[in-house]
C-alpha cells in the first residue's frame, strides 16, 4: 500500500489545429473537464537534423514526421513531470474513459507498492504480453478482432474492479501515467532514439500453443518503450479504464510497422 501517491497532473494532447479532436475528448469524457490540454507538437515542424544535433532521435532513426511529434509531445510532458516533481497522467484525444477514471487509478497506484509507468488502457489489435501472478509465465492476450465492441456508454458506465498486472509487451499510448523518477530515467535511457527494434511474440497458426519472438520495427514512441519494459516497473490496469478509438481515418497518420504478414515465419 502507498497511500503517499501523489494525485497526477492529467493532459490532454491535442493538435492545435485540431479543435473537432477536442471537442470530441470532451463531448465523449464530460467527466474530465478538469484535464489541462497540452498543445502537440506538430511533427511537420520540425527538423530532423536540427533533432539530431539536440540528441534526441540519432542520425539512423526513421520515424515519420507525425511519429517524430508524438515523440516529442510526450519527452515535454515527461520533462514536466520531473520539474514539477509531479507524476503525470497523458491522455490521446481520441480515448473514451471509464466514468470513475480519476477515482479508480488514484485508488490503484496507492495499493501497489512501487511503480514506474501504468498503461490504463492500449491496443487490442496487436499482442499484450503481461505476467499475471507471482510465480506465473509471461501470456498473451489476443483480442477476438471479428467481436462486436461495446457501445460507448457501456465502456463507461460498466462496473469496474480492475487490477494491476505487470507489462512486458503493448501498442498504443492512448492513457498512462508516469512518475516524475521514471520520467527522468526515460528521458535518460531512449534519448538518442534510434532504430533498434523491440520484439513481440509471434504465435504459430494452429492454437498458438507455439510461440518465438520476432522483431518489432522500431516505427514510434510505443515501440521504443517496449525496449524498457523489463528493466522498469510497467503496469497495465486490467479490464482497461481507458478505450482508443483508434479510427485511423482521421488520424494525423497513417498506421505503419505494426502489421505482421499471415505467412511469416521466422
Amino acid at each position: 500500500m502507498n497511500s503517499t501517491v501523489m494525485k497526477p497532473q492529467t493532459f490532454v494532447i491535442n493538435l492545435e489545429r485540431r479543435t473537432d479532436r477536442k471537442d470530441a475528448f470532451f463531448r465523449n469524457n464530460p467527466h474530465m473537464q478538469h484535464v489541462d490540454i497540452f498543445t502537440a507538437v506538430d511533427g511537420w515542424s520540425l527538423s530532423r537534423p536540427d533533432l539530431v544535433a539536440q540528441g534526441v532521435i540519432a542520425a539512423e532513426n526513421r520515424y515519420v514526421e507525425p511519429a517524430l511529434g508524438v515523440l516529442m509531445s510526450h519527452l515535454k510532458l515527461w520533462q514536466h513531470a520531473v520539474t514539477h516533481d509531479c507524476p503525470v497522467t497523458v491522455l490521446e484525444d481520441d480515448v473514451i474513459l471509464h466514468h470513475r477514471f480519476d477515482s479508480l487509478t488514484q485508488q490503484l497506484m496507492e495499493q501497489q507498492d512501487q511503480f514506474d509507468f501504468i498503461a490504463w488502457g492500449v491496443n487490442t489489435d496487436w499482442p499484450i504480453r503481461i505476467l499475471p501472478g507471482e510465480d506465473m509465465p509471461e501470456a498473451t492476450l489476443l483480442f477476438d478482432r471479428q467481436a462486436a465492441y461495446p457501445d460507448q456508454n457501456n465502456l463507461q458506465t460498466q462496473p469496474a474492479t480492475p487490477t494491476l498486472l505487470r507489462l512486458n509487451g503493448f501498442s498504443g499510448l492512448c492513457a498512462y501515467t508516469v512518475t516524475p523518477q521514471a520520467a527522468r530515467r526515460l528521458i535518460e535511457n531512449i534519448l538518442p532514439v534510434g532504430n533498434q527494434p523491440a520484439s513481440v511474440r509471434y504465435l504459430k497458426p494452429g492454437l498458438g500453443l507455439e510461440s518465438h519472438k520476432i522483431t518489432w520495427s522500431n516505427s514510434g514512441l510505443d515501440v521504443e518503450l517496449n525496449r524498457h519494459t523489463d528493466s522498469m516497473a510497467f503496469f497495465l490496469g486490467f479490464p482497461f479504464l481507458a478505450t482508443p478509438l483508434n479510427d485511423w481515418t482521421t488520424s494525423s497518420f497513417t498506421r505503419k510497422g505494426h502489421y505482421i504478414p499471415d505467412n511469416v515465419f521466422i
